[in-house]
């Protein structure tokens, strides 16, 4: 059973926090929208955002100063995601100098006890790359320069573009189950298993930086580790730890590929770009984030602590009033202590 290729606009360009697409699985719910979005014209941007603060200071005013409801938590990470989108629209050039952000070491620290726990997965290293979009950089450098960084929302697209909607085919194929059960696996990785999958590879990142490629075994075992303790798994009994294998394997690869493969200018990228890239695709990925909680902390909270700018202080301040998410000195601390 296999994807008919046509793909409803209305999963691309998701705008409510809920995705039942057996079509893609998941795989190209909103991130293509919120690219799009970054594309419009200014003016699409600032009236969106307008729009949305002045709804979030009309019902806290009739809350009078107490935490709203879930409807408020679902247009809180709207404004962050237009936020993002606004900074990948003024980051067209490439040229924005990136500071290091948290938990994102260009070397490998020392390994944790819990990390070499043993868990089952089907390998498909010896794969051939998939395909990878390709990314629009500028003249290419002479010879022994550092070619010119692509552009911050080229760089989004692509790993997007190669770690969903190009390995897709390839998963649906390798499914195990009848066409039935197979539709029924797509439908759950419809909720939440693909922001998942990119929150898998957020702590992989972290945890080792650049260094993730030494250690791909491991890497990969996280990421299947990440998907089967998230909060939402109670929820997709059908993703077991061998279809989670096939989804991992092959996305591993397409992360791969676009990282050093078939996008050789994009292996410059430092652990911080490759980071903020994921977050964001989790972020625009994710059907809801205000219900998904490995999503507000490896994705949301990191983007909003970013000196970058990644998110508005307007936006830093709704998601304080609706989520209580503490601030950096704050979290800062809580993780020093820990």
């Amino acid at each position: 059973m296999v994807s008919t290729g046509k793909h409803p606009a209305s999963c691309e360009k998701a705008k409510g926090h809920v995705c039942r697409c057996g079509n893609c699985g998941g795989s190209q719910h909103g991130w293509k929208g919120w690219v799009e979005f970054a594309r419009e014209p200014e003016q699409v941007r600032v009236e969106r955002r307008s729009s949305i603060l002045g709804k979030l200071t009309e019902w806290w005013s009739a809350k009078r100063g107490t935490r709203l409801g879930s409807r408020a938590g679902e247009v809180v990470m709207d404004l962050v995601r237009i936020d993002c989108a606004v900074w990948l629209a003024r980051e067209k050039d490439g040229s924005v100098e990136l500071p290091r952000q948290r938990r994102g070491p260009e070397a490998a620290p020392g390994a944790s006890s819990d990390d070499s726990q043993s868990m089952t997965e089907e390998s498909t290293s010896g794969a051939p790359a998939p395909e990878v979009a390709s990314v629009d950089a500028g003249p290419s450098a002479a010879h022994g320069e550092q070619p010119d960084r692509p552009a911050a929302l080229a760089q989004v697209n692509a790993f997007a573009s190669a770690m969903t909607e190009g390995i897709w085919q390839d998963v649906v194929e390798d499914l195990p189950g009848s066409p039935a059960e197979v539709r029924e696996i797509r439908l759950e990785l419809a909720d939440h298993g693909w922001c998942d999958l990119f929150i898998g590879f957020v702590r992989v990142l972290e945890k080792f930086g650049k260094a993730f490629d030494e250690i791909p075994d491991r890497a990969k075992k996280i990421i299947v580790k990440t998907i089967h303790r998230s909060s939402r798994s109670g929820k997709r009994p059908l993703l077991t730890k061998y279809v989670v294998g096939i989804i991992v394997d092959k996305a591993w690869a397409a992360f791969k590929a676009a990282t050093v493969a078939h996008s050789p200018l994009l292996a410059v990228l430092t652990s911080e770009e490759l980071l903020r890239n994921i977050r964001m695709l989790a972020v625009f990925t994710c059907p809801a984030p205000e219900k998904h909680e490995e999503v507000r902390e490896h994705a949301v909270e990191p983007l909003a602590d970013d000196v970058q700018g990644y998110v508005s202080d307007q936006a830093k301040e709704w998601l304080t009033k609706q989520f209580g998410l503490p601030g950096r000195e704050v979290r800062v601390a809580r993780e020093t202590s820990a």
